[in-house]
C-alpha cells in the first residue's frame, strides 16, 4: 500500500511539473506561429499569431474543464479513498447567486492573465516564467494591507532577496536580446506588463481568501466557476470593443486589431498549429489543476510551491533546447537568488532553524503566508 502511494505522489509530482511547463511553453509556441503572408521570404511582412485576448479565453475554458476533474474526484470518487473523501467535509454546494461574487477574481484574472499573454509575447519564455515569481512580494505586501497579516524580519529579508532575483532576471531578459534598441524597448515593456499582471493576480489570491474566509467552497469549484465568469465577462466586452473600435477606426488599423473578433478566430481556425496548440493550452490547464490541488491535498502548498521551482528551470532548459534563448549566467544567478528567497519565505527551507542566523531576525513559528492563501490555484 505504501509503495502505491509513493507512486500515486510521483505521478502527482510528475504530472503539477510536466503539465506547467507544457502550458507556458504551448503558449509561446502559439506566439511564435504564422497566421498571413507565410509565404513571403521576407520574414517582416509575417503577420504572427498576437492574440493576448483569445488566449485569456482559452485558459478561462480550460478553467472550466476543471468541473470534469471535480466531477471525477468529489463525485464518482474515483481518485481518492473513502477516509480522505470524508477528510475534507465532503463537498459544500453553493447556489448560483452566491456564486456571483466569484466574479470579482475573476475579473482579476482576465486582467491579469490577459496583461501576462501580451507580456509572454515579448519577452523570452524562461525569463516569463521567472517574472511571474514577483507575485509573492504582491501577495505579502496585500495581505500586510487587507488582511492585517504580520510579516517577520526575517520575511522581510527574504522579500529583498526575492527582489534581487527578480530585478537580475529582468535585466539579463532585456540586456540578452540581439537587434535594435526598439526591440530591447519591447522586452522592457513585456517585463513590465509582467509585473503589473502579477500584482492583479495577487489581489485575486486576496479577494479569494475573503471568500474563502466567508463561504466553504472546494478551491476546485472556485477554479471552474472563475472560469465561467471569466468566459462570458470576457466575450461581452470582446464584442462590444468589436463594434465600438469597428466603428471609430479605419478599415486598415480596424483589420490587424487584436479586437476584430471575425479576423481573429479566423486566424486561430485557419491555422491548424495554432488550433491544435489552443485544445494543448486548455488540456494543460485542467491538468495542471487537477495535479496541483490533488498534490496539496496528499502534502502541502509549501511542498507544491517547492516543485513548482522545478517547473520554472525545466522551462528554462526546454527554452535552451530548442533555441529559442541563449544560456546567461545573470539570468541563472537571478533565478537562483528568486528560487532561494522563495522557499525560504514558503518555509519550504527554514532559516528560522539555521544556527548562523542572529537571534534578533528569529520569531516564533508561524502558519506559512502562502499556504494560508491556498497557492495552489495558480492557473497557467
Amino acid at each position: 500500500m505504501a509503495v502505491q502511494s509513493n507512486v500515486y505522489l510521483l505521478i502527482l509530482v510528475a504530472g503539477t511539473v510536466f503539465t506547467g511547463c507544457l502550458n507556458s511553453l504551448f503558449t509561446k509556441y502559439q506566439d511564435n506561429q504564422c497566421v498571413k503572408n507565410c509565404d513571403n521570404p521576407d520574414l517582416s511582412t509575417h503577420k504572427l499569431f498576437e492574440q493576448p485576448a483569445l488566449q485569456t479565453l482559452q485558459m478561462f475554458i480550460g478553467e472550466m474543464g476543471c468541473f470534469i476533474v471535480y466531477y471525477l474526484i468529489f463525485r464518482t470518487k474515483l481518485f481518492q479513498k473513502e477516509q480522505e473523501y470524508t477528510a475534507i467535509g465532503g463537498t459544500p454546494k453553493i447556489t448560483f447567486k452566491e456564486s456571483f461574487k466569484l466574479a470579482v477574481p475573476a475579473i482579476c484574472d482576465l486582467l491579469g492573465t490577459t496583461l501576462l499573454n501580451i507580456g509572454l509575447m515579448y519577452t523570452p519564455v524562461s525569463v516569463y516564467q521567472m517574472m511571474r515569481g514577483s507575485i509573492v512580494l504582491f501577495v505579502a505586501f496585500l495581505s500586510v494591507i487587507f488582511l492585517k497579516r504580520k510579516i517577520t524580519k526575517l520575511e522581510w529579508i527574504e522579500l529583498i532577496i526575492i527582489s534581487l532575483g527578480i530585478a537580475i532576471v529582468g535585466l539579463a531578459g532585456s540586456k540578452g536580446q540581439s537587434g535594435p534598441i526598439e526591440k530591447e524597448s519591447l522586452v522592457v515593456l513585456g517585463i513590465v506588463l509582467i509585473v503589473i499582471a502579477e500584482f492583479s493576480q495577487a489581489f485575486q489570491f486576496v479577494v479569494e481568501e475573503h471568500i474563502f474566509s466567508k463561504q466553504p467552497i472546494i478551491p476546485l469549484q472556485l477554479v471552474y466557476y472563475e472560469g465561467f465568469y471569466g468566459s462570458v465577462i470576457l466575450m461581452v466586452a470582446l464584442v462590444i470593443l468589436n463594434f465600438v473600435i469597428g466603428s471609430t477606426s479605419s478599415p486598415e488599423e480596424f483589420y490587424n486589431s487584436p479586437f476584430n473578433l471575425s479576423e481573429s478566430f479566423k486566424e486561430m481556425f485557419s491555422s491548424q498549429a495554432v488550433l491544435l496548440s489552443s485544445v494543448a493550452i486548455m488540456v494543460s490547464i485542467a491538468s495542471f489543476n487537477y495535479f496541483g490541488i490533488s498534490l496539496t491535498f496528499h502534502l502541502s502548498a509549501t511542498a507544491r510551491s517547492t516543485i513548482d521551482s522545478c517547473r520554472t528551470l525545466l522551462v528554462w532548459l526546454f527554452a535552451l533546447l530548442l533555441g529559442w534563448e541563449s544560456f546567461s549566467f545573470l539570468q541563472l544567478s537571478g533565478f537562483i537568488l528568486l528560487v532561494f528567497g522563495t522557499l525560504c519565505f514558503n518555509q519550504a527551507l527554514k532559516p528560522e532553524e539555521w544556527s548562523w542566523i542572529p537571534a534578533s531576525l528569529k520569531s516564533p513559528p508561524h502558519p506559512a503566508l502562502i499556504d494560508e492563501l491556498d497557492e495552489p490555484l495558480e492557473r497557467s
